[in-house]
């Protein structure tokens, strides 16, 4: 069932990473965290989700857009259940990406319980969409 894929969460600030894990794993969820892009796409490309969660702008090359813009070519189903973080909503990158995106966003810093209610919506649509395959390796 969709309800029990994990969530990935993808931030490049490890204290942040293993706070966010530890206290959405207290609220219920399932987590696997990622403190790269490269990661990330790694592990999306290996296994399922119910739901990503992704700061918007990670070192490295690899952002939060670039991991959605994968999403969205080779995993299109998953792209509903995309949330990014961000430390300013009003910044003109992250204005462009979530209007491009149609994603939802959420500023730091936020409550954890925001973030589960979120991260609980964005899983719905993945339920409402008898989501949750992983994409075929090529």
């Amino acid at each position: 069932m969709t309800e029990s894929l994990p969530v990935l969460v993808v931030e490049d600030e490890e204290i942040l990473l293993a706070f966010l894990k530890t206290a959405l794993e207290r609220g219920g969820l399932k987590i696997v965290a990622a403190s790269s892009g490269a990661e990330a796409l790694g592990l999306l490309a290996q296994r399922k989700f119910g739901g990503i969660v992704s700061d918007l702008k990670i070192p490295g090359g690899i952002g939060g857009a670039e991991i959605f813009d994968w999403v969205q070519e080779n995993y299109p189903e998953l792209s509903p259940c995309f949330l990014f973080i961000t430390g300013n909503v009003s910044d003109p990158y992250a204005v462009e990406i979530q209007k491009r995106t149609g994603a939802l966003f959420i500023e730091k810093p936020f409550r954890i319980a925001l973030l589960i209610e979120l991260i609980k919506k964005i899983m719905s649509r993945n339920v409402q969409s008898g989501l949750g395959l992983a994409p075929e390796a090529s």
